[in-house]
């Protein structure tokens, strides 16, 4: 009879010990890798959702995230190390970004460490992708100013920011495993710093800072890295971009520099073949939005100079990235999907010998001005 009663209480038990109970898990938000002496090294940002409910501003006394070390002869060692030291099972559903430091990527480890990620079943292809070489540590602790939940920092959730400036695109590991697996791609990441701009009652408060673009190719690996006014001409060639500025020299108004708010982009990148080389022409579309109280003449006087700076700055782009043979604006792979045969003929290892006059031409044309205060006289 005993025997009877314990059967169906060792069923219940039996059914409990393949459940994962949320509270005894630990969730990994960010992932920061780097490869030192023939070791990986992966620094794993755990956060504690109880404590960064995302419509509201986490408890101030409460830890919002702990970074864990570890180091492993492969990457998959790496993380097994990491199990060794912690309390809870590890979830990777959460995993919002990955930070790159800038030695693994010189390395080339970059797309090995992708392709041991895409076997975790947990993990989700929407991760988004940075390059740093700022230390690692420090960059997975830093949380948003005024006490925002870590979940919506810059690198967390980087489309609030971009849509309102989208000078730098953040780009996604499932983008870049697709640039990496095509011929003639190329990949560009964003290159992150750690900032100190912002300060607190208590002193600095660092936060991430977007310094500019890295350059991978597939067969290439590393390139190098476009920072600073260099990277200013790619967002004229991102139909994506959202919203930027561009400030102008006008010795003709009262002020000597001129800020304007471009609202659209559209563009394109048109081959031209000859029978003994191959350029491009590059057409680019602006809308833009002026607060200046101008008249018709000051307005032309605007337009033409906003022309002549966007068609400077993607000259200047162009120039930058030739210098560590990099093609920034993708002329090969445009070549590639029009005129597959002319691509065949040229191509070197998926690329596509590149010069100063590779880029025949650059149009720019403002097809709508916005502005309330522009005058008639």
């Amino acid at each position: 009879m005993k025997k009877l009663l314990l059967f169906p209480l060792l069923l219940l038990v039996a059914g409990c010990w393949d459940t994962n109970q949320p509270e005894r898990m630990y969730y990994l938000l960010g992932l920061g890798i780097d490869y030192k002496e023939g070791q990986y090294e992966i620094y794993s940002q755990v956060v504690a959702f109880t404590n960064i409910a995302k419509s509201e501003q986490p408890n101030p006394e409460a830890t919002q995230a702990e970074v864990g070390i570890a180091k492993g002869k492969t990457f998959d060692e790496a993380f097994f190390n990491l199990y060794q030291t912690m309390d809870e099972r590890f979830f990777l559903g959460h995993l919002n970004y990955v930070l790159f430091s800038e030695d693994i990527a010189k390395e080339g480890k970059v797309e090995p460490v992708i392709n041991s990620l895409i076997r975790y079943r947990e993990w989700r292809y929407t991760t988004w992708a940075y390059i740093t070489d700022s230390p690692l540590k420090e960059a997975l602790l830093i949380t948003p100013i005024i006490n925002k939940s870590i979940t919506l920092s810059k690198v967390s959730d980087p489309l609030s920011s971009f849509n309102q400036s989208s000078r730098v695109r953040p780009i996604q590991l499932r983008e870049l495993m697709i640039h990496l697996n095509e011929p003639s791609h190329e990949v560009k990441i964003p290159f992150i710093e750690i900032s100190e701009n912002w300060s607190k009652e208590d002193g600095p408060d660092p936060v991430y800072s977007f310094k500019g673009l890295s350059i991978l190719g597939k067969n290439s690996g590393f390139k190098g890295n476009l920072l600073g006014d260099d990277i200013n001409g790619v967002q004229w060639l991102e139909n994506e971009t959202d919203r930027s500025d561009i400030t102008v020299k006008t010795e003709e108004f009262e002020e000597l520099y001129t800020t304007t708010t471009v609202d659209e982009v559209r563009s394109k990148i048109i081959p031209i073949v000859s029978e003994s080389n191959v350029q491009f022409d590059l057409q680019v579309q602006l809308v833009v939005q002026t607060n200046e109280m101008l008249n018709e003449n000051k307005m032309d006087l605007l337009e033409n100079k906003i022309k002549q700076q966007v068609k400077k700055e993607i000259e200047q782009t162009y120039k930058a990235s030739l210098e560590f043979d990099a093609d920034i604006y993708r002329l090969a792979e445009v070549l590639y999907r029009k005129d597959l045969k002319t691509w065949k003929k040229y191509e070197q290892d998926g690329n596509i010998p590149l010069d100063e006059s590779t880029i025949r031409k650059v149009d720019v044309e403002l097809v709508k001005v916005k502005g309330e205060r522009i005058i008639s006289h």
